[in-house]
């Protein structure tokens, strides 16, 4: 039992909060990994030892209140997702994995969705960690603990943080504004790149690569006149609604500039633009008490190419404004082969996620 004095603050408490796996999480049965991948496999401890290791600050929400800031340590879920090695499972119309989605389930139910682009067109780690090992966030001005297992340096792996009691804390901590203290099961899924931990998943069970859940139109390379004037909105209830010139007046207005980098033909150049928040408008449109954590948006252009963004990475980046939709650049209007809006993504290093000539915006809520 570690025995923290009662003068300690109320950090410590929260943090040892999401340090405990249960030995459920060690009894073989380990993460599911399937979907739209050649090789479905079960992941377990043993697994991530092959991989290597990133290191991230994470902080951790509790259903009523923050739980715990703690630093994480695991393996980046790109790479786990390149050992089983994404291939769509059914034809959609669409050959590449931009409109891919990885739902991450733990055990008590709780789901979060990555767009397949914040895990890979990113650089680093990515935007999620699955994390097997912890330590405390201990403030400066916390009071000296004799616990070697907390020492500057020491990371609880599953083993040690199944049998980890932090009853010894709840004097100084259950009266404060952290409530009980309780111990966050199994191996979990860290959000890198988040302001908030919505994302964070406890004990997770499974990981499942899916598909957007519709076909994309027939591709129309070389278009003599791609331009849109008015893209659908389509929300998760199926209602409709025009985004024309009109729609996004009272949109709030995004600038930004970029070096367009793309994976297959390089540099495209380097750009100012502006055009209208997807954040602002989503915030407009959907009703309110939507997880953003299950969202995920399809923007489709009328030559048929499309990506899947995140409601993570649109609604909670630690990025303001993180996803666009352009109608100017460098002081004008989008040249007509370039269609009346085109979608930007500002913290992908990589720009195949832009769609020109934006035809849809599909919202969808992952069940």
């Amino acid at each position: 039992m570690i025995r923290c004095p009662r003068s300690a603050v109320a950090v410590l408490g929260a943090v040892l909060a999401a340090l405990a796996v249960p030995s459920s999480a060690q009894e073989g049965k380990g993460i599911t990994l399937s979907g739209s991948v050649k090789k479905a496999q079960v992941i377990d401890t043993a697994a991530l030892a092959g991989f290597q290791r990133h290191a991230f600050l994470s902080k951790v929400p509790g259903a009523v209140r923050y739980r715990g800031t703690f630093e994480t340590e695991g393996v980046a879920l790109k790479d786990l997702l390149d050992r089983a090695e994404i291939a769509k499972a059914t034809n959609d119309n669409f050959d590449r994995p931009l409109d891919l989605a990885v739902v991450v389930t733990g055990r008590d139910g709780k789901k979060a969705l990555f767009s397949w682009g914040e895990l890979y067109l990113t650089d680093g780690a990515g935007a999620a960690l699955i994390a097997d090992r912890f330590r405390p966030l201990v403030p400066h001005h916390h009071e000296a603990i004799d616990d070697a297992r907390f020492a500057p340096g020491a990371w609880l792996g599953p083993e040690a943080r199944a049998k980890l009691d932090v009853s010894g804390c709840a004097g100084c901590h259950d009266g404060g504004k952290l409530g009980k203290i309780d111990v966050p099961r199994g191996i979990c899924l860290v959000p890198t790149r988040d302001a908030t931990g919505r994302r964070f998943v406890e004990d997770v069970v499974s990981i499942e690569v899916r598909q957007a859940g519709f076909l994309a139109p027939p591709r129309k390379k070389n278009q003599a006149d791609p331009w849109v004037e008015a893209p659908t909105l389509v929300l998760p209830e199926g209602k409709a609604k025009a985004l024309d010139v009109k729609a996004l007046k009272g949109i709030a207005r995004v600038e930004g500039e970029e070096d367009g980098i793309g994976l297959g033909r390089g540099f495209h150049g380097h750009s100012r633009f502006s055009g209208a928040s997807l954040s602002a408008l989503l915030k407009a449109s959907l009703p309110a008490g939507t997880d953003p954590g299950l969202l995920f948006v399809v923007v489709t252009g009328s030559d048929g190419y499309r990506s899947l963004y995140s409601g993570g990475e649109i609604l909670l980046s630690r990025l303001p404004e993180n996803v666009v939709l352009v109608d100017t650049e460098d002081g004008k209007v989008l040249l007509r082969k370039s269609g009346r809006l085109r979608s930007v993504v500002r913290s992908d290093f990589f720009v195949d996620r832009s769609v020109r000539s934006v035809a849809e915006v599909r919202v969808i809520v992952a069940r």
